[in-house]
């Protein structure tokens, strides 16, 4: 009886009899195929790489002595090589150096260790909720309770703790998760407090802070980035009543580490960390615009699923990133953020209440007075005037909340599922049940009129 409980409470680990392919992820059909063409390239060039990497070693130095001195002496050579793609032997200690962590780590020795053994964070229940979601194909992170589990969870933990304005959100764990499979724990921890704090790049701790801030800039500025680059698609997205919310948001809340190819995600990281976050957008781009003939030409169900599930061949870095590369937006991005600034200081952006009252006056008046003469054309008119209006669903003023609200859900929706994309479904329903009944009040306002 003993024995038979002692076997019961063992937690299952990864199984060892499926395949995992060179990062560690258990194999697919789809990652076998990828895995066959990077291993016969890894053959032919062989050669080239291991040539790669002692140019690398000669570029870092011995533990990173050399970096700063030859990024000042040769930043142009810095930036091609970091595009071309770090070789993975020295990805961890590289984007420790990019990313201005490294520094924080010496400046604070054992600052971390006293968050994860001596502090008590708020949010342990959910992290520990949250854990068996990230990258759960990896084998690193598939035991429960296993090392690779408990690195995360104290990752996480210590940072909830570090930042409690921030705390922990889910989506974090991605990132976290990202990281730990190029660094030890500390190193994670402070690379993740770089990103946040604005080390080397403007900070991205608006990206978890309650409401979202940072995403909703993001999502208005990755919108007006659409319209000018492709406006053809653009009016597409407009006509389909489709918003970056609706599959932009989890982009830039893992910066892409999360349903995409993690052999696109280590290279776009790569020059993520370098370059910063105009990176995301330049990525999200080129997914479009490699897309955009196929887009422009679906339906609303098929657009959206299309916009969450690119083909293989648009995933691969060395076509997508030079199309990426090609989009200046660095200057347009901060005219676009001056702009998103001004609307949220503007006259009726002072408080909650008074943030609604434009909506109110635009459309309670016309429900109001249309509602006595006719109410089918009433109800009509007063939506559409909603639809169309600067707080509408087609704007991220109307999508952003209801994203939020959908992470706040997301735990009592589908626990199995990741967050992002819970919030992402939930966003669409709702903006699918807008559409069908706009499409009923088209087909019934001729009616009403005649």
């Amino acid at each position: 009886m003993d024995k038979k409980k002692e076997v019961n409470d063992i937690e299952p680990g990864p199984d060892s009899s499926r395949s995992v392919d060179r990062f560690g992820f258990i194999k697919t059909e789809q990652n076998n195929s990828q895995e066959g063409v990077l291993k016969n390239r890894s053959t032919h060039e062989r050669g080239r790489e291991e040539r790669r990497i002692r140019k690398w070693r000669k570029m870092i130095g011995a533990g990173g002595s050399d970096w700063k001195q030859y990024c000042r002496r040769n930043p142009h050579v810095v930036k091609r090589r970091i595009r071309k793609g770090i070789p993975d032997c020295l990805r961890g200690l590289v984007w420790q150096l990019i990313s201005g962590s490294r520094v924080l780590l010496l400046m604070n020795p054992g600052v971390y260790e006293t968050l994860v053994i001596y502090e008590t964070s708020t949010s342990e229940l959910e992290i520990i909720r949250d854990i068996s979601r990230t990258f759960p194909s990896h084998v690193f992170f598939q035991q429960r309770h296993g090392p690779g589990q408990r690195s995360l969870y104290n990752v996480l933990k210590a940072y909830s703790v570090y930042d409690r304005d921030v705390g922990y959100v889910q989506g974090m764990g991605f990132i976290a998760g990202l990281l730990l499979l190029y660094m030890s724990e500390e190193d994670a921890f402070w690379l993740i407090v770089a990103l946040l704090k604005g080390a080397v790049h403007a900070p991205m701790e608006g990206l978890y802070q309650a409401g979202l801030p940072l995403v909703q800039q993001y999502l208005f500025q990755f919108e007006r980035l659409v319209r000018e680059h492709m406006p053809k698609l653009g009016e597409h997205f407009i006509e389909e009543m489709i918003n970056p919310s609706m599959y932009a948001s989890q982009w830039f809340i893992t910066v892409f580490s999360y349903s995409f190819p993690f052999h696109m995600t280590l290279r776009v990281w790569d020059v993520f960390l370098y370059e910063g976050i105009k990176v995301v957008f330049q990525v999200g781009l080129a997914l479009l615009r490699f897309c955009h003939d196929d887009l422009v030409k679906l339906p609303f169900e098929e657009l959206l699923h299309s916009l969450r599930n690119f083909p293989e061949e648009a995933t691969d870095p060395d076509k997508l990133l030079p199309i990426a590369f090609s989009f200046k937006v660095l200057s347009h991005l901060e005219e676009l953020e001056k702009e998103y600034r001004k609307r949220l200081e503007g006259p009726n952006a002072n408080s909650s209440s008074k943030r609604l009252q434009p909506l109110k006056s635009k459309t309670m008046p016309r429900v109001g007075s249309q509602v006595l003469s006719n109410s089918n054309v009433g109800m009509a008119t007063a939506f559409k005037a909603f639809m169309n209006s600067p707080v509408g669903p087609k704007t991220t003023h109307f999508w952003g909340p209801v994203a939020n609200w959908g992470f706040v859900l997301a735990g009592l929706v589908d626990l199995n599922k990741p967050p992002e994309m819970i919030s992402g479904n939930m966003t669409a329903a709702m903006c699918v049940y807008s559409g069908l009944f706009m499409r009923y009040l088209d087909k019934k306002e001729p009616e009403a009129q005649q």
